[in-house]
């Protein structure tokens, strides 16, 4: 076991032409696999389109007592599309990681010439942008539907798309770390719940920031979960190109800061699985 552990301990196996395109077979992989899950397709598209149908009639709320001046009822309706499609989008790796390592498999899957973590990384990936694609198309469809068109100004959509497919990947590697919590806990559902309900809060997922109390807002712009949400979801109240760019560079932090903590756990869980065995 201890030499099955050496062969997978580095967190990134080759980084030449032939490991990219077997990564991306990985993500082609699950991308088939989901639209041959349809039942799940429409699952997801039907949640969402309960979220917005519900949350439609709170904005109304919302946008009748004027608590955010200058922004009407349609544009904080999109805003819950587009935090509500970053949120849906991201597949359950934690849950695919905790999988492996309370049954074991990961032991297995270690010595494939493959990295673990890059393979889980390169399916959740293609994962994610089927959801992406499937779950913003029927988001904006519904949005539209619901509230008789696009935003005031729907120039901004074009700049939460990219915005949200980089928090879509931080999304994924902070996920992905909340899996490994398995190795040391067996069941990582717990911390994945606090994860949760701080991006709820923090992350604006349900009520942009600006309607916080100023010491709440202040708190959630310092973590990730504003940039993840709140950030891609603002762009729905207008053309905010260096709104855009400032949430753009947090996203990139974030990146540097989700991938760096993601490898370190990593290799702290190959250690303790050979100390212990797998």
């Amino acid at each position: 076991m201890a030499g099955a552990m050496t062969a997978g301990a580095a967190p990134v196996a080759g980084t030449g032409l032939g490991t990219v395109r077997k990564y991306a077979g990985f993500s082609w992989i699950a991308v088939r696999q989901g639209l041959a899950d349809r039942g799940a397709l429409l699952g997801r598209l039907g949640f969402f389109a309960v979220i917005l149908l519900i949350f439609s009639k709170l904005w109304e709320v919302v946008g009748e007592r004027g608590a955010l001046p200058g922004v009407s009822v349609r544009d904080l309706l999109w805003y819950l599309a587009i935090t509500e499609w970053v949120m849906l989008s991201l597949p359950w790796i934690h849950l695919h990681i905790e999988a492996d390592v309370r049954g074991g498999d990961i032991a297995y899957r270690l010595p494939r010439p493959i990295s673990y973590l890059g393979g889980r990384l390169a399916e959740s990936a293609g994962d994610f942008l089927l959801r992406a694609l499937t779950l913003g198309a029927a988001g904006a469809g519904l949005a539209a539907w619901m509230v008789g068109g696009l935003p005031d100004d729907p120039r901004g959509l074009l700049l939460a798309i990219p915005l949200g497919l980089m928090a879509g990947w931080v999304g994924l590697c902070f996920h992905a770390v909340i899996g490994l919590c398995a190795v040391w806990l067996q069941d990582c559902m717990p911390v994945y719940w606090i994860w949760q309900k701080l991006a709820f809060i923090l992350g604006g997922l349900l009520l942009p920031l600006e309607i916080y109390p100023a010491w709440l807002r202040e708190i959630a712009l310092w973590t990730p979960f504003s940039a993840l949400m709140y950030g891609p979801g603002r762009m729905a109240f207008g053309w905010q190109p260096e709104v855009a760019a400032v949430v753009a560079g947090k996203l990139l932090l974030w990146s540097v800061v989700s991938g760096g903590l993601l490898l370190w756990v990593y290799s702290r869980a190959l250690r303790d699985l050979d100390v212990n065995g797998g």
